[in-house]
């Protein structure tokens, strides 16, 4: 969890694809119980957000 607070700690603003994809690589180490599992989905929809703004700049 520490990691997770201290990849956390250093975004500065929104998270980049990068960051998101870092706190869902420790989450996903995590024991599953609501709070991790209810993190990990709104990461990923924050991820697919960033992800479909990434491709329409391209």
């Amino acid at each position: 969890m520490s990691n997770l607070v201290t990849l956390a700690a250093s975004v500065d603003g929104r998270p980049t694809l990068e960051q998101v994809d870092a706190m869902l690589a420790e989450l996903r180490q995590m024991p599953r119980n609501q709070f991790v599992t209810e993190l990990i989905d709104d990461l990923l929809d924050y991820r697919g957000l960033l992800d479909h703004r990434s491709k329409q700049a391209s």
